[in-house]
This record gives structure tokens, sequence and C-alpha cells, in this order.
């Protein structure tokens, strides 16, 4: 009977008294140049954060092989995989570097998959939100033409004095 009267004190204290519990949150950002010419480098960033602690996370960059070769990573062994822990006291945000070759012309995107963190404080999983990062890749000749073609010079001056006779383009 004791123990009947503690539950029913408990459930009684929980609807007069509602616990109300926030889940930690946190994003994954994905970062880099949004046109690069093909055959040229691109860089990545993928930052990890949260505004609380965060004590372990996993997850892995996911991208179309046949527009990137990956070339560097700050990842675990040089890979695409980002696992790691925090040593006390946790952190709020982690930072990987991608460095790829543009491969061929096209549209293509990077992203994130299977990813997870946990709170250092109680192990509890921090809900995470992701975007993810289109690239376009254009030929050289292609970025050359959206150069200006004007190259007549506007105006020319020293500060200081006056040009005899007056800059006419």
């Amino acid at each position: 009977m004791k123990r009947i009267k503690k539950i029913f004190m408990a459930m009684l204290i929980g609807l007069l008294f509602p616990c109300i519990v926030n889940a930690a949150s946190g994003s994954i950002n994905i970062a880099s140049s949004s046109t690069v010419v093909v055959g040229n480098k691109v860089t990545v960033t993928v930052t990890i954060s949260s505004g609380t602690k965060m004590g372990s996370w996993q997850m892995s960059l996911n991208y179309d092989k046949s527009y990137l070769q990956l070339t560097n990573s700050t990842a675990r062994d040089g890979g695409t995989f980002m696992i790691d822990y925090a040593e006390d006291p946790g952190v709020l945000k982690k930072t990987y570097t991608f460095t790829f070759k543009t491969l061929k012309k096209g549209s293509t995107s990077v992203s994130v998959g299977g990813y997870l963190a946990y709170a250092y404080a109680d192990l509890s999983e921090i809900s995470l939100s992701s975007n993810s990062k289109k690239i376009n890749i254009i030929t050289q000749a292609e970025l050359e033409a959206s150069y200006s073609k004007n190259n007549n010079l506007a105006s020319l001056g020293v500060e200081g004095f006056t040009l005899t006779p007056e800059f006419n383009a």
C-alpha cells in the first residue's frame, strides 16, 4: 500500500508541477566556395556546434566522387568519417577541413550523414540539424567569359596633386 501511495504522489506532483526538459540542440554547418574551376582545389569546412558542451560525436561526409576527389582531410585517418570525443570539460564546437580537386564540369553537393552527438555532462543525445553545400564547377573558358570586357581606365590621379593636362579617358 505504501508503494502505491508513493507512485500516486509522484504522479500527482508530476501533474501539478510538470518538469520541462529542454533537449540539447546543435547544428552541423558545411561551408565552401560556391563556384570553382575544373581542375582547381576547393576547401570544404564542416563545423559541429552546440550550446551544450559536447562529449562525443560522429558523422560522415557525403560527396559525388565523379565530381570531387578528396586530396586532404583533418578527419579521422585523412578520410571522411568524423568521430571524436572531448576531454574534460567538453567542447562547444569542432571544425574539420576537407580539400578536394574538382574533376569535371557540373553541379554537385556535399552533405553529412549518420550524425550523432552526445552531451558531455550526462551523455544525453543532442538534437542536430544540418545543411548541405552546392558547388558549381565551371570551365576556365566559362570563368573568363564572365569577366568584364571594359578595360578602359575610368580615372587617374595622385593624392595632393593636380594633373595637367586633366585626365581624359
